[in-house]
C-alpha cells in the first residue's frame, strides 16, 4: 500500500496541473491587466476578423455584430462596415504662409510687413558693414599737431679763434629747439582705404654767436688765399685777421608735404596701416659771417621730390589707450640751389689776376639724389569716437643734402672760380609732437 502511494501522488499532481493550465488565460488574449496586448485569433472568430495591427488607426466602431449580440472581444467587431482609411502621419502640417490676391505672400500669424522686417543675422551684418564702410567713405578726418624739434649730425666747421683760447664754429649758432606744426587731412575711400594729405614744417628766427677781440688777435681757420678786397686790393687774409669782432648768424627752414594712399588691416587689438605716395621735402639753410664791414654769405636750398613707402602699427592694450609706431622711407630727386658771396661796403671780394679779376659771387644749380627716412613712436588717448589726443617722438634722417657748412670746407676762392656744389651732407631732425585729432 505504501509502495503505491508515491505513484498515486504523482498522478494526482499531473491531473491538477493539467486542469489549472486549461483555466489559464492565453498570453495572446486581452486581459483587464494588459488591455493593449495584441489578442490572438479566437477559435470562434468569423472569417472577416482582422488583428489590431491590421485595423485602421481611427477609433473602431462600437456597432455590435448582430442585433441582440454583444461583442465579447475586439475580434467580434463588425467587418461589414468598411474601415475608414487611416490618416497618414506624414501629411504636411499647415504652413503659416498663405496665398493672397495678386500672388502676394502673407502669414497667418504676422503681417507680411512684419515678416519681411525679420532679417537674418547675415543680412544684418552685411547691412551694418555696408553702412560702416559708407560712413568711412564720407568721413573726413583732421589732425593738428604741434612740433618741438632740434637738429643734429650736421658738420661742424671752425671759423675763427684767438690766442686766449676762445673760438667760433658753425655749431655755436646751430639749430636749437625750434617749433612748428603738422596738419593732416584724410578722406576715406571705402574698403579700409583712404587718402592722406599731410604738411608739417619747422620755423625759426635763426641763431647767432659772436667772438670779440679781448686784447688778443683774431685769426681765421678759413682758406682765404687768392682773395683781395677794397680799392687797394689788400689780401682778404689781412683784413680778416685784423678784425675786432666776428659775428655768425644762421637760419633754417624745413617744410614737408605728402600725399599718401593708405590701406588698413586688422587683427584683434592690432591694426596695420600700409602706405605709398609722393613726398616733397625742402631743407633750406643760410649762413652769414660778419667780419667788420665784410660779410661772407652762403645759402643752400634742397628741393626733394620722390616716392616713399611706409607702415604704421596700432596696438590698443586698453579701450581708450592706443600705441603706435610707424616708419617711412623714400628715394628722392634733389634739385639744389646754391648761392654764395663775399661782399662789403667796397663791393665784392676779388679773385685771380688783378688785370682781370673775378668777383667772389656764385649762383649754381645741381641735380642729385637724396634719401629720407622717418620713424614715429607715440600714443593716443581716445576721448570719444571722434576726438583723440596724441603725443610721441619723431626722428627724420636725410642724406644727400647741400649745406653751407659743407661748402666752407673748400677754399673760398672757389666762390669766384669754382663750379662745384658739395651735396654729401646729412642732418637728423628729432623731437616731440603733441596734437589733437578729430573725425568730422
Amino acid at each position: 500500500m505504501i509502495r503505491r502511494l508515491p505513484p498515486a501522488l504523482i498522478l494526482l499532481t499531473v491531473i491538477m496541473t493539467t486542469g489549472l493550465a486549461a483555466e489559464t488565460i492565453s498570453q495572446h488574449e486581452p486581459t483587464l491587466f494588459d488591455p493593449y496586448r495584441e489578442p490572438a485569433r479566437p477559435l470562434s472568430a468569423s472569417a472577416g476578423w482582422t488583428s489590431r495591427a491590421q485595423a485602421t488607426t481611427t477609433t473602431a466602431p462600437t456597432t455590435p455584430l448582430r442585433p441582440g449580440v454583444i461583442s465579447q472581444s475586439p475580434a467580434d467587431l463588425s467587418s461589414e462596415r468598411s474601415a475608414q482609411p487611416p490618416r497618414s502621419l506624414t501629411q504636411p502640417l499647415g504652413t503659416p504662409i498663405q496665398s493672397l490676391p495678386q500672388n502676394k505672400l502673407g502669414s497667418r500669424w504676422t503681417s507680411n510687413r512684419q515678416h519681411q522686417q525679420r532679417l537674418s543675422a547675415v543680412q544684418k551684418d552685411a547691412r551694418f558693414y555696408q553702412q560702416e564702410d559708407s560712413a568711412k567713405t564720407r568721413r573726413l578726418d583732421f589732425r593738428l599737431r604741434g612740433l618741438i624739434m632740434t637738429k643734429d649730425n650736421a658738420a661742424n666747421r671752425q671759423l675763427a679763434y684767438d690766442q686766449a683760447g676762445a673760438s667760433l664754429s658753425t655749431r655755436d649758432a646751430d639749430l636749437d629747439s625750434v617749433g612748428g606744426f603738422e596738419a593732416m587731412l584724410s578722406k576715406g575711400l571705402g574698403n579700409d582705404q583712404r587718402v592722406d594729405l599731410t604738411y608739417w614744417g619747422l620755423f625759426t628766427a635763426g641763431d647767432t654767436a659772436n667772438l670779440n677781440d679781448s686784447n688778443a688777435p683774431i685769426e681765421f681757420a678759413l682758406d682765404l688765399e687768392g682773395l683781395h678786397y677794397g680799392p687797394a686790393d689788400a689780401p682778404l687774409t689781412e683784413i680778416f685777421d685784423g678784425a675786432s669782432q666776428v659775428s655768425l648768424s644762421r637760419n633754417f627752414q624745413y617744410h614737408n608735404l605728402e600725399l599718401n594712399w593708405t590701406g588698413s588691416g586688422r587683427n584683434e587689438s592690432i591694426d596695420f596701416d600700409y602706405l605709398a605716395g609722393f613726398r616733397y621735402f625742402k631743407a633750406s639753410e643760410s649762413l652769414h659771417l660778419d667780419v667788420d664791414d665784410v660779410v661772407l654769405s652762403a645759402r643752400d636750398e634742397n628741393h626733394m621730390l620722390g616716392l616713399q613707402l611706409g607702415g604704421l602699427v596700432h596696438w590698443q592694450p586698453r579701450e581708450q589707450l592706443e600705441l603706435h609706431a610707424g616708419i617711412k622711407f623714400g628715394v628722392f630727386a634733389n634739385v639744389i640751389n646754391h648761392h654764395a658771396q663775399i661782399q662789403g661796403s667796397a663791393g665784392y671780394a676779388m679773385a685771380g689776376d688783378l688785370s682781370s679779376p673775378l668777383a667772389a659771387t656764385q649762383s649754381l644749380n645741381k641735380d642729385d639724389f637724396a634719401t629720407l627716412g622717418q620713424f614715429d613712436l607715440g600714443l593716443q588717448y581716445h576721448w570719444n569716437d571722434r576726438c583723440r589726443m596724441t603725443t610721441g617722438y619723431r626722428i627724420v634722417g636725410i642724406n644727400g643734402l647741400a649745406l653751407p657748412t659743407d661748402q666752407l670746407a673748400q677754399s673760398l676762392e672757389s666762390i669766384a672760380t669754382g663750379t662745384q656744389v658739395h651735396s654729401n651732407g646729412s642732418i637728423l631732425l628729432h623731437g616731440i609732437y603733441v596734437g589733437l585729432e578729430y573725425d568730422f
